[in-house]
């Protein structure tokens, strides 16, 4: 039977691994709670970048590994996937579409292209349908995020490329009726979105392969949390690695944390797709389900009510056997 962990401000129940999730001592409404039962499912849109999820960590193929061949399943499919009849997320949460951010020439070298394109490997499988009975590559859309490509001198010029992609991304949210927006290795900072411009400080989620809290043992921020904890295995310290689903702020993996776990072990000879692959099955995966369902039932419908940037003020938790 596995361990329940408690702090001040965080709750975590899990049965194989230490999973903990921050609330920050919310005091439930049960009211409020009765009400949000006979309401709609949650629209999530998640916004993305091929680049990471697709080159890098080869979603939607099935990879070779020292343990063999793996099929990496991203979290955009495994979400789906738990939306079904009977599954944890029904009548919870509904995925309404797919933003991807690539430039073409972020892909010149790449087996995955731009957009969907049958015949060439994709983050999530070409037949994949929601609930609903639409594939869910029916729903990817391709904005560019070319401000990237912009000089970085160009201060102005880049801001205002910036702010264009964000009110696009905003745009499409509201006409899918999306109520959050979920990063996944969307690979550049938010600002507007979260900032007064847009004002959805508290419905923009990212989630990271690897631990994000800045005081902990194993936390590995950034682009390169995989090769960061083989570096740091090769020194020969006890490594292991995670994930976190955090709230997005202005900095990039800072955010406040609603759910992290780090329990993956790293080897110093570790292979990064094996490494990848396990921490997929044993992190992100079930912690990004575990996590959305936290947010979504104790964090989301108190959006207003509390305050969002301190939900991870609380003392280390303990565990109670």
């Amino acid at each position: 039977m596995g361990s329940v962990v408690l702090s001040k401000g965080a709750v975590a129940v899990h049965t194989s691994r230490q999973m903990v999730f921050f609330a920050n001592g919310l005091q439930h409404d049960r009211g409020l709670a009765r009400l949000l039962d006979r309401q709609r499912p949650v629209n999530i849109l998640f916004l993305t970048s091929v680049r990471d999820t697709g080159t890098c960590d080869r979603n939607g193929l099935l990879v070779n590994t020292r343990g063999g061949p793996r099929y990496m399943e991203g979290v955009i499919e495994r979400t789906v996937r738990k939306t079904f009849s009977g599954q944890i997320l029904e009548h919870h949460a509904r995925v309404v579409g797919v933003i991807t951010d690539d430039r073409e020439h972020d892909m010149r070298e790449s087996d995955y292209p731009v957009r969907p394109h049958e015949g060439r490997p994709w983050i999530f499988p070409h037949d994949l349908m929601t609930p609903d009975g639409e594939r869910l590559i029916d729903r990817t859309v391709h904005i560019p995020s070319d401000f990237r490509g912009l000089p970085i001198g160009a201060v102005d010029e880049r801001q205002t490329s910036k702010l264009a992609f964000e009110q696009a991304v905003y745009e499409q949210m509201r006409s899918r009726g999306a109520d959050i927006l979920v990063s996944d290795h969307y690979m550049a900072r938010i600002e507007f979105l979260i900032g007064p411009t847009l004002g959805l400080f508290g419905k923009v989620l990212n989630i990271h392969p690897a631990v994000t809290l800045k005081d902990h043992p194993f936390c590995f921020r950034g682009p390169t949390p995989t090769k960061d904890a083989i570096l740091r295995a090769q020194t020969g310290v006890n490594v292991k690695t995670g994930a976190t689903l955090h709230v997005v702020n202005p900095t990039i993996d800072d955010g406040p944390p609603l759910a992290y776990i780090g329990a993956t072990p790293v080897y110093r000879d570790d292979e990064p797709q094996w490494l990848r692959w396990r921490n997929y099955q044993h992190a992100k995966l079930p912690l990004f389900i575990a996590g959305l369902m936290h947010y979504l039932t104790s964090i989301y419908p108190y959006l207003g009510r509390i305050d969002v940037a301190r939900l991870h003020e609380a003392r280390a938790p303990r565990s109670v056997r």
